[in-house]
């Protein structure tokens, strides 16, 4: 920060600067050890769970695990700080930056792919089972990982080490800053640019077409039909009223996961701007006043902390926004609890022990149900006979299960 007088003198105050790189350094650590411990627990809640079943379960999977690459090339990065030079060993520098640039370009279209698939399930429903599938999420999934590999490769010459005052320090190789500049900028625009305006459309349409929905939704709990048809009138949507309740179920709970991963998305444009902001300003102004000079290197540390903070804000996000999340993971640590184990096994078995002994003895009869013609007693011993004649051996050599049915009950 610098302090501008009446004569157009500056009193730079470096103190501010130390006191920001060193907040930095603090939250960075913390971010890497919890955003790693968040993502490794997302991956297992997607693909152990029930949510596997789910086509934007393995696009968020693979964003956990991007996630976790580049805060693995952060800490890296971070270690250099404090005299760990693994950044600064050869092999390493190369890859550090590989690394770092192959997983942000992952992050940006990660989130493209699973916005676009969710906005064909909320503007194409009927064609979401054939086009939202587990198999064509993979397909997307490696397309994107194979050509982000590929686009990568010329970063490995963009750094070199260089010995200054006897140490090996990574650093860009001044035969290849030409190169340097346009990856710049081509990255700028592919991991920046294009996935912005993709990911804000779309958004803003799916937006529109949820809050169509929930008001659909909303008339159709009315009780009277002719209400009904007057409120879909309005909404332009004469047929509404005719929907079933089936699939009225069935898009509430497709709402719950747009709404989980519209946050995600959303959250990751305002955590980018800031960063990409500057990079414009840079670009676009070139040299600047000193005044402007001084205050820049702070603006950049707030608008870096706010860009390291999308690789390791997921969990939080799932856990907050998606109501199934929270219940995979609920189960995923009692699955993970020996306790917890137990204590379900227990219930189940108490539960079973109930419900024979309630067909064994049948309901107690109340002074209402006193003269019911219906013998529980005798009804359960008829299902265990049936059972037992069922799994004979004659009944299972039998190729129509159907046919030892129809027998034991007397239908042939």
């Amino acid at each position: 920060m610098s302090v501008t007088n009446g004569t157009n003198e500056t009193d730079p105050d470096p103190g501010w600067r130390y006191i920001v790189e060193g907040i930095e350094m603090c939250y960075s650590l913390i971010l890497i050890v919890l955003g790693t411990i968040g993502n490794c627990i997302s991956v297992l809640a997607f693909f152990t769970t029930k949510l596997r079943k789910l086509s934007s379960s393995f696009y968020l999977a693979a964003l956990a695990i991007s996630d976790t690459g580049f805060l693995v090339a952060l800490f890296i990065s971070w270690l250099n700080s404090f005299g760990v030079p693994l950044f600064n060993v050869s092999g390493l520098c190369e890859m550090n930056l590989y690394l770092t640039y192959v997983c942000s370009f992952l992050s940006a279209w990660l989130v493209v792919a699973f916005t676009v698939e969710r906005f064909i399930a909320v503007r194409y429903p009927l064609r979401r089972p054939s086009m939202c599938t587990v198999a064509r999420a993979k397909v997307v999934l490696a397309s994107l990982t194979l050509l982000a590999l590929i686009l990568n490769v010329p970063n490995f010459w963009l750094t070199q080490i260089e010995i200054r005052d006897n140490k090996p320090i990574c650093s860009l190789n001044p035969k290849f800053t030409v190169l340097a500049t346009v990856i710049n900028h081509v990255d700028f625009v592919v991991t920046f640019i294009l996935p912005f305006f993709v990911i804000a459309t779309l958004n803003a349409w799916i937006s529109l077409m949820v809050w169509q929905l929930a008001r659909i939704r909303r008339v159709l709990t009315l009780t009277g039909p002719r209400e009904r048809n007057i409120h879909c009138r309005r909404l332009h949507q004469p047929h509404c009223a005719a929907i079933p309740q089936q699939s009225l179920r069935s898009s509430a709970s497709q709402t719950k996961v747009t709404k989980m991963l519209l946050v995600v998305s959303t959250v990751f444009l305002c955590l980018n701007l800031p960063s990409y902001v500057l990079r414009v300003r840079v670009y676009v102004q070139g040299s600047e006043s000193k005044s402007q000079e001084e205050n820049l290197p702070i603006l950049q540390h707030v608008a870096h902390v706010l860009f390291i903070t999308n690789f390791g804000i997921n969990f939080v996000l799932y856990c907050v926004s998606g109501q199934n999340f929270r219940r995979a993971f609920c189960s995923l640590c009692c699955s993970c609890c020996p306790c917890s184990r137990q204590r379900a096994d227990s219930t189940q078995l108490t539960g079973v022990r109930r419900q024979g002994l309630a067909l064994s003895i049948g309901p107690q009869k109340s002074p209402e149900t006193e003269t019911s013609s219906i013998d529980w007693a005798q009804l359960s011993r008829f299902y265990l006979k049936t059972e037992t004649e069922y799994k004979s051996p004659k009944r299972c050599a039998l190729k129509d299960p159907m046919i030892g049915t129809r027998s034991i009950i007397g239908l042939n």
